[in-house]
């Protein structure tokens, strides 16, 4: 079946990251095979025994030894119109090492056989024996799975509504009526109460005005153009409202001191 939702709870969420980390890298990857029932997996045991084609699977259904029937695995597919099994520019090695870093078991790493679409849960091991051991089969394993998947809580800059959100990893949050900064890029931006960056206007906060540019950012150390009049920011963005010099400097820039031209 290619039905994710078929699956573990916590399966889906980790496929659902993985398709968004990898769009984040430019790769465009489908779920593939994910639940088998013990009919379709003795169908494609059958596969290159007693059916025509070649073999696939070792496991029969009737022994529960894919990861497939237990709903805990899933493969994928390139779906960037490149062939869905092409293999160029290591497209699935950079898929598995995603994969790995969210806490996903790849086949890629497997000495035998090496099945780099394949995803799984990592906790029972390579092999089914340890989940056979604890639930028998896929039938009392699916009772302790809960009945609504684990919330995934959003983090960073999420595009949505015609505007950008930032969103607290921790929380799940998006930044409302409040500043976020950038650290990594020293860059301000102010949220709305809607949680929307705003943008390309003046915002007053605590008797200052500050410019928030085309980008969102808080414009500093510079001079800024709004309705046809020319503002001067300070370092710190406020707007500087007491006089001020310009003077051009030997290539004919103005300049004041703190401004950047």
């Amino acid at each position: 079946m290619r039905d994710i939702t078929l699956c573990h709870p916590r399966l889906q969420v980790l496929a659902a990251k993985l398709i968004e980390e990898c769009s984040k890298q430019g790769l465009k990857i489908a779920i593939g095979e994910t639940y088998r029932t013990v009919a379709e997996q003795d169908s494609l045991y059958a596969q290159g025994r007693t059916k025509p084609g070649n073999k696939v699977t070792n496991a029969p259904g009737s022994t529960y030894s894919s990861y497939y029937q237990w709903g805990t695995a899933f493969d994928i597919s390139r779906n960037d119109g490149q062939g869905a099994y092409n293999e160029a520019g290591n497209f699935f090695g950079r898929v598995g090492e995603i994969g790995v870093s969210i806490g996903l078991e790849w086949g890629g790493n497997w000495k035998s056989p090496v099945d780099k679409p394949h995803f799984q849960l990592p906790d029972w091991g390579s092999s089914t024996s340890g989940i056979k051991k604890v639930y028998a089969n896929p039938e009392e394993f699916k009772k302790t799975w809960s009945t609504k998947a684990p919330e995934v809580k959003k983090s960073g800059w999420k595009e949505e509504d015609g505007g950008w959100r930032f969103y607290n990893g921790d929380t799940g949050e998006c930044v409302r009526n409040a500043w976020h900064e950038d650290k990594e890029k020293n860059l301000w931006y102010w949220f709305n109460a809607a949680g929307i960056m705003v943008t390309n206007t003046w915002y007053q906060y605590n008797s200052a005005w500050y410019y928030l540019g085309p980008n969102g950012a808080m414009c500093k150390s510079q001079l800024v153009e709004n309705s046809g009049k020319i503002y001067a920011v300070d370092a710190d963005g406020k707007m500087i409202t007491e006089p001020v010099k310009l003077t051009p400097d030997r290539d004919g820039a103005l300049q004041y001191p703190g401004l950047i031209a």
